[in-house]
């Protein structure tokens, strides 16, 4: 348990700094950052459908981060509202706000590995977003991180103030997990902050 409590830490300050990196006036922002069993992700798989954008980050992969675009549904209200007049009409709402929010992923993605390599100490490079839409393909992907076991997966609320949510997860390997477990100096760097100084939150 102090293993999982410690990735948590460290995955939720560097998905905070990410964000105020992206956005310095603090207009978006990490709203909640909690843990939950694969087996739950599966579960909720199951319940509501998979609607994910993955992101693979480093070898391997370490870790994958992956984005729900079905709750940012401020943002699909505001598309649909523009649909209405006429000037979407000849496009798909669901291809353009599915590229839309493919980018906006992008950027958190890419943010998130450049500030995850600092702490770490070696480059952690995102690959190229993609889709997982069913949970078949999501129980794969958590078999394969965790070598048949079970994996904790963090999950964020990211929220603007456009009143838009999206929900992130970070999904670390089995040996990601282990090489923190072995060797600790990126929690020391993390956590040792200099007087005056406090982190993004």
């Amino acid at each position: 348990m102090r293993r999982v409590n410690l990735v948590r830490e460290l995955l939720e300050i560097a998905l905070r700094e990410s964000l105020a990196k992206i956005d310095p006036s603090g207009k978006m922002e990490l709203s909640e950052f909690r843990v939950i069993s694969s087996s739950d992700l599966v579960i909720e798989g199951l319940l509501e459908g998979v609607s994910l954008v993955g992101f693979a980050i480093g070898e391997g992969p370490e870790l994958i981060m992956a984005f729900d675009f079905e709750n940012s549904s401020a943002i699909v209200s505001r598309l649909l509202k523009l649909k209405k007049t006429g000037i979407l009409e000849t496009y798909d709402i669901r291809d353009l706000m599915e590229s839309l929010l493919r980018e906006m992923g992008n950027v958190i993605a890419g943010q998130f590995a450049s500030r995850l390599s600092n702490i770490m100490g070696y480059d952690l490079l995102p690959s190229v977003p993609f889709p997982i839409k069913t949970v078949d393909q999501l129980e794969r992907i958590l078999n394969f991180l965790g070598g048949g076991k079970r994996l904790p997966v963090f999950v964020g609320l990211v929220h603007d103030d456009h009143g838009s949510n999206l929900d992130v997860y970070i999904i670390p390997s089995a040996g990601f997990i282990e090489k923190l477990a072995e060797h600790p100096e990126p929690f020391r760097r993390t956590f040792r902050r200099p007087r005056g100084v406090e982190y993004a939150r």
